[in-house]
């Protein structure tokens, strides 16, 4: 039985892909079963094939532990190098470190040229806490040709940088590189797992030295960068970053990167900077876009934030309804009321029942004074829900402000405030429609809570002002006034106000 395994897994290769697995699946399929789905024959006393071939339906169901045992249990009899590398990463991805390093054993035994082996035992035996064997089998594992081992080094850099690795793993990276005192790539490679590892100065030793056999590599000094930053020195890495970009502007990978770590470290309209010279070059990349657009939205450079969205949905092809929805929003903060009309006009096509995008519209037609379709949007709002709020304040406010309809309005905004009683918009509105109905004592209660609320946002500040300045207290008026006014001085609704009655 042992002379049928070894000759037919060496004359089929062993196949990962979805064909072999079917092949084997297909024959488990066959096997005689018990209820509960197990073989009913014990597969590791039949003959290896039959255990390969339960340990691969025990993965296919997701039964990593079982498949791992099962190879384990047949290794020393496969004669077949990729059924036992199958095994011993099987066993590895169980955490079953014991059957891991028999299989991984078993598997150098039988190709004792790969380098693949020699790495996985390399990492197996990292997983069992030995630092010096690790080290020497991951050594052993690097090719002989310069160019091949750098690049293997950079991999293997990579893989010790994963967390869920030991600790250990840089002590290993240290060990290797001790022990290729020439090779700058050991150098960097020990430099970033020493970074993944959090611990910068090991980082900057090691890149420094790297640095000093070659000054002007970029990627070392990259590193530099990263190590600076670890280690709280932000302006030096900084300095990096600007050395770097200065000899090449046009490397957007680069900047997105400096930009990145000026966000990371809060300097926003440095890093803001940065991303608009990465769309006023041309960037067209998601990743780069999106982050501008959330920058440039949080410091208010709508200008950025719009030409960046136009851009992303460009490249995407196709214009999604949030999208839309911001675009509309942006140009109508940039006063390009129309270009927004047409915006959500378009959104609207095929969504018409969507509250968000006719809201969006009504508030548009407002700021262009088409009040008749202001209303036709918010009633069709409120037809469909009768508890939306916002339609029912927005509706009311905008008849109580800008047409005779003053008691219909206050209707609205009455049932408005029943259903959100703690909304600081419906609360102004309250108070304001109390004003525009005769009743200014008794709108100043509610603008005053409003205006505690929002700690003085500008509007309910302008209400608030009116109405103490109606009842003769000018200089409080006054006082609330000049507070709004200092940080949204050119509020329309605070200055036209303040204009009218000053």
């Amino acid at each position: 039985m042992k002379r049928f395994a070894t000759r037919h897994w060496r004359q089929a290769r062993w196949r990962r892909g979805l064909g072999g697995f079917l092949a084997v699946a297909l024959m488990v399929a066959c096997a005689p079963v018990k209820d509960d789905g197990r073989a009913a024959v014990d597969p590791v006393e039949a003959s290896p094939l039959t255990g390969v071939m339960a340990a691969e339906l025990a993965a296919a169901r997701g039964d990593v532990e079982r498949a791992s045992r099962l190879y384990d249990a047949v290794g020393g009899r496969l004669g077949d190098a990729d059924a036992v590398e199958r095994g011993a990463r099987l066993a590895l991805l169980a955490d079953d470190l014991a059957a891991a390093r028999r299989l991984s054993a078993r598997w150098i035994e039988l190709a004792p040229d790969s380098r693949d082996a020699l790495r996985l035992q390399g990492l197996v035996r990292l997983r069992n806490d030995d630092v010096e064997g690790a080290a020497a089998r991951l050594l052993e594992s690097l090719p002989d040709d310069p160019g091949e081992r750098d690049v293997a080094l950079d991999g293997l850099a990579r893989r010790l940088s994963d967390r869920a690795l030991p600790a250990q793993s840089l002590q290993v990276m240290a060990a290797i590189a001790d022990a290729l005192p020439q090779s700058r790539a050991a150098r960097l490679a020990l430099a970033r797992v020493a970074i993944a590892r959090e611990a910068p100065r090991i980082a900057l030793e090691a890149v420094d030295q790297a640095l000093d056999r070659q000054p002007d590599l970029r990627s070392a000094r990259l590193l530099r960068a990263d190590a600076l930053l670890a280690l709280d020195r932000p302006d030096a890495a900084f300095a990096i970053f600007a050395e770097l970009l200065e000899a090449s502007p046009d490397n957007a990978s680069l900047r997105f990167e400096y930009a990145r770590a000026l966000l990371e470290r809060e300097r926003e309209a440095a890093a803001l900077e940065e991303f608009r010279q990465l769309v006023e070059a041309g960037a067209t990349q998601p990743r780069m876009l999106n982050a501008a657009i959330v920058l440039a939205l949080r410091s208010g450079a709508d200008e950025l934030a719009l030409t960046a969205l136009r851009r992303l949905r460009a490249g995407a092809g196709s214009a999604t309804r949030r999208s839309l929805l911001l675009e509309g929003r942006l140009l109508r903060r940039l006063g390009r009321t129309g270009e927004s009309l047409e915006v959500y006009n378009r959104a609207l096509e095929g969504r018409s029942a969507d509250a968000e995008l006719r809201y969006a519209r009504a508030m548009a037609r407002i700021a262009t004074d088409d009040l008749a379709g202001a209303e036709t949007d918010l009633r069709r709002i409120i037809r469909d829900d009768p508890a939306h709020a916002e339609a029912l304040n927005a509706l009311g406010y905008t008849l109580v402000d800008q047409t005779p309809r003053i008691d219909e309005g206050a209707a609205l905004i009455e049932e408005a405030y029943r259903i959100r009683p703690e909304s600081a918009a419906i609360i102004d509105s309250m108070g304001w429609a109390e004003y525009r109905q005769g009743r200014p004592a008794a709108a100043l209660e509610y603008l005053r809570r409003a205006h505690e609320m929002t700690d003085g946002a500008p509007e309910i500040a302008a209400h608030l002002g009116e109405v103490l300045w109606v009842l003769g207290r000018r200089d409080e008026a006054r006082a609330i006034w000049r507070a709004a006014a200092s940080g949204h001085s050119d509020h329309p609704v605070l200055e036209e106000t303040m204009e009218r009655l000053n």
